[in-house]
């Protein structure tokens, strides 16, 4: 017997983005970075909501007064993780 592997539970390695943080602008072309992680998440069939990614960045550097680095990850499930370093 032949099983076949069910598209829903093959591994799919998660999307990311690594963007810039500057206290004084936020983060440069956030919404270009968004777009185009939008874009990969349509091709690759994972979730994405484009709104609560911003707000998700927005609370992870808020307050934030030194430069940084921020990457967001995205699951196929749409499940978000974001780490915020200081360079």
């Amino acid at each position: 017997m032949l099983w076949m592997k069910d598209p829903m539970t093959t591994h799919r390695p998660d999307l990311s983005v690594t963007m810039r943080f500057d206290p004084e602008e936020g983060i440069p072309d956030l919404e270009s970075h968004l777009d185009q992680l939008k874009q990969q998440a349509e091709e690759q069939g994972f979730k994405f909501d484009h709104h609560a990614a911003r707000n998700e960045l927005q609370a992870a550097t808020f307050g934030k007064r030194r430069l940084a680095t921020a990457r967001l990850v995205l699951s196929p499930t749409g499940a978000m993780a974001i780490e915020v370093k200081a360079d």
